[in-house]
């Protein structure tokens, strides 16, 4: 693949250098004037009439440094209501200021009217017909800030300027944004080498975790001693120990230890594998000129065909590059983590709405980079900033 030189830059330092507003249409959901609104915000109904009742009421949801998931068990708790209850168009990250729109069954309109937790606003209450659902949303509209940007990183800005379309590259924190081990745990798991997948999890460490954490992780690499290692494993390490236990009192039950990591979590890393192959093939067929705008290409599973000529040869190099066969992707022992093929657009669509660059409060002397730029849904701000500059 031809050299591509990056900028070099501090990414998400803090919350408010990412904002993501959903679009629906020309309705943006905004966030506020700033961030002391959404400490003890309070909720205000407006001009909602409370009698005038449909099914479902839709607000925007505003949170800042929020994990998705975790707010969503907050508000089922708050509001009484069951997980399919609230609806929600797409999930948003924790280390950012999002607006969302969500929509709530038959709610109880007092419990709203009292909810208040730190970092989340609830605000333009209208009632709806239907349920927010997922990808119902038209774009993400984002505005980014890059700190500490060096002259290398302004060089690129006219690049950014002219962008229109992405390679549609799985991002990173798809391969596991900690330890980076996903893809391995998920060739092990369709090569079914249980053992040494169990092994690779228990093992498998950051550059950025503490000196006991990965003191015992190497001790374990080295010894290959389960018994002694759930004695020095450190005890905030929760899944690995309850593996170590698990396997003491079920010796070489690597299915069952596997399970223990949980279904999602197993999924994803599998899922990791199948998206790794599609930025291999991906690559390969831009440098080799074989794919444009608009074009969709495989993810391979086990119920695929190779695509024909130049671009299927791509897809079987890139598989026997790991030693797989398409077949491996059917997971007898463990069949909820069976891949089917699919596609996914080669490309997607970027509109830069500005570009601007200033001096950087926080990281005096230097400059920072503010970015604003809509992309349609389901695609990623880190996928399109990835292919211009390296992240610290």
């Amino acid at each position: 693949m031809a050299v591509i030189i990056k900028g070099s830059v501090v990414f998400k330092h803090r919350p408010e250098d990412f904002i993501v507003e959903e679009m629906w249409g020309e309705e943006v959901c905004k966030i506020s004037d700033s961030v002391e609104f959404l400490e003890n915000a309070i909720v205000d109904l407006g001009k909602l009439d409370v009698n005038d009742r449909r099914a479902f009421l839709t607000c925007d949801l505003e949170k800042i440094n929020i994990d998705h998931f975790t707010l969503m068990t907050v508000l089922y708790k708050e509001f009484g209501s069951f997980n399919d209850e609230i609806g929600y168009s797409g999930t948003k990250d924790k280390n950012a200021w999002t607006c969302q729109k969500i929509s709530i069954f038959k709610p109880n309109i007092e419990k709203i009217r009292n909810f208040s937790f730190p970092g989340v606003r609830l605000k333009n209450f209208k009632w709806a017909k239907r349920r927010v659902n997922l990808g119902d949303h038209t774009s993400n509209r984002f505005t980014v800030v890059l700190r500490d940007a060096g002259t290398d990183s302004i060089k690129i800005l006219n690049k950014i300027r002219n962008s229109e379309y992405i390679p549609n590259f799985f991002g990173l924190q798809r391969f596991g944004s900690l330890r980076k081990e996903n893809v391995r745990i998920g060739l092990l798991i369709f090569k079914e080498k249980f053992q040494e997948a169990v092994f690779e999890y228990l093992t498998a460490f950051g550059d950025n975790e503490d000196d006991e954490t990965i003191k015992a992780k190497k001790r374990l690499k080295t010894e290959k001693d389960l018994v002694s290692a759930r004695e020095y494993f450190p005890k905030n390490l929760r899944i690995e120990s309850h593996i170590l236990d698990y396997l003491h009192s079920h010796p070489s039950n690597w299915i069952g230890a596997l399970r223990i990591i949980g279904e999602k979590t197993l999924l994803l890393m599998c899922q990791s594998v199948q998206s790794k192959f599609f930025n291999d093939v991906l690559e390969q067929m831009i440098d080799n000129k074989l794919v444009i705008p608009g074009q969709n290409i495989s993810l391979l599973g086990c119920n695929s065909n190779f695509s024909s000529g130049k671009i299927g040869k791509i897809e079987k190099e890139v598989l026997e590059s790991y030693n797989l066969e398409l077949k491996y992707f059917s997971v007898k022992k463990l069949p909820f983590l069976s891949l089917n093929g699919s596609t996914r657009e080669a490309f997607f669509k970027v509109e830069v709405i500005d570009v601007d660059t200033q001096q950087d409060e926080i990281f005096v002397g230097n400059k920072k980079i503010v970015l604003i730029f809509n992309i349609e849904s389901g695609s990623y701000a880190t996928t399109f900033l990835e292919q211009f500059f390296d992240f610290r």
